[in-house]
């Protein structure tokens, strides 16, 4: 192979259609379903950072991701709305916009478009994935090391070893990454900067006509039969863990949910009112480099000559690496223009399910949430909609 990419997420997906574009033969290991890590516990939107990172992400987001994803046929919600403290500067310039029935507009304050999307985050998955299932092998890889250089990548399948002979190896295994990294060069400089925090997820539904779309500080997702609220309790900084699962899966901090669902109710207080309401909620971890949820890391990883990383792939991070990425390789090898056949490809490769399809998510009714965060919550959340 001209390169193996480790790792079945966003952005291992992304580098792979970008390499094999410029004719690279490539071939993709993933332990598990693609996407089932942080990719599918995400709130699936393009976040183009608030306003807070200048005007790289808004324009990378529709100069390069919009276009790509629309080519490739998914619908993007279009309609994100956010209210800013006062006295903000970062946030001038944006167009006002009006919230639909239902929010609360707090005094004083006012709303203003954003230039994000919304993606159907599982159909992401499968259509970056579906022309290049003879190019994924499912199994653990093992890197195989001589010197500077890592010439081979061993695939578990189904009891066998697959061995990839390789001359350029990406690793884009989202929680997995700094694992892997620092049982191939130990614990560096660059190693360091990658740090895990905790996320919360809530997630409301209610049938389709029934909650509004605008995404408004929440990832709004309109679904043929539902709509689909991903709301967030956003925390900067905080502390980080590298005990970290290769799901991304997390302990739920059911005092934070409940100071973020209170904070949901004071924003939009009709919500008990809804029929059809299901609520639940779940905790993944983010990547970060450093301290910056925006930072991105696309480079040689330092003690090798062919071992490139890419993280994280919040944001619009995956289609900006993948321009990187293919500086990188091309600085290191020529594409062979040819693929060869891959022993097991496609074998057990499939998308993995949204967390909240998953067997072990549990919905609850408006009644038994509001009764099981009453007592955690910062304000008192009425318990029926007659109250």
């Amino acid at each position: 192979m001209d390169v193996v990419i480790i790792g079945g997420g966003i952005q291992g997906l992304v580098a792979l259609d970008a390499l094999v574009e410029k004719g690279y033969s490539c071939a993709l290991v993933s332990d598990g379903d693609l996407g089932s890590g942080q990719t599918l516990h995400s709130h699936g939107y393009l976040n183009t950072g608030f306003g807070m990172y200048g005007p790289e992400l808004p324009r990378a987001s529709s100069e390069v991701v919009q276009p790509y994803l629309e080519g490739r046929g998914l619908e993007l919600s279009q309609d994100w709305v956010v209210i800013p403290p006062p006295g903000m500067p970062l946030f001038d310039g944006l167009p006002t916009a009006s919230l639909p029935g239902g929010f609360a507009m707090p005094p004083g304050l006012k709303a203003l478009r954003l230039p994000d999307r919304s993606v159907p985050k599982r159909r992401l998955v499968e259509v970056l994935s579906e022309s290049h299932r003879d190019r994924m092998l499912r199994g653990h890889a093992t890197l195989h090391r001589t010197g500077a250089r890592v010439d081979a990548v061993s695939v578990r399948i189904a009891g066998d070893d697959v061995v990839l002979s390789t001359r350029a190896v990406v690793v884009a295994a989202g929680c997995g990454s700094k694992r892997l990294l620092q049982g191939l060069v130990g614990q560096t400089p660059q190693t360091e900067q990658i740090k895990h925090r905790r996320v919360h997820m809530i997630c409301v539904r209610a049938p389709r006509g029934s909650l509004p779309t605008t995404s408004m500080m929440l990832a709004a997702h309109d679904q043929p039969d539902n709509v689909t609220w991903y709301v967030t309790p956003m925390e900067m900084g905080g502390p980080w863990s590298d005990d970290v699962p290769d799901d991304a899966a997390a302990e739920v901090d059911h005092e934070r949910v409940a100071r973020g669902f209170a904070t949901l109710l004071a924003l939009y207080p009709r919500l008990p009112e809804v029929d059809g309401l299901e609520i639940g909620c779940y905790a993944g971890y983010r990547q970060d480099v450093g301290d910056m949820p925006a930072n991105r890391m696309c480079e040689l990883v330092a003690g090798t000559d062919n071992v490139i990383v890419a993280l994280p792939s919040g944001l619009v991070g995956p289609w900006l690496n993948a321009v990187t990425l293919g500086e990188i390789v091309g600085g290191l090898i020529e594409p062979s223009g040819s693929q060869p056949a891959l022993p097991g490809a496609g074998l057990g490769v499939q998308a993995g399910d949204v967390v909240e399809d998953r067997p072990e998510f549990s919905w609850m009714g408006w009644d038994q949430w509001s009764k099981k965060y009453l007592q955690l919550s910062a304000q008192r959340l009425p318990t029926s909609p007659a109250s």
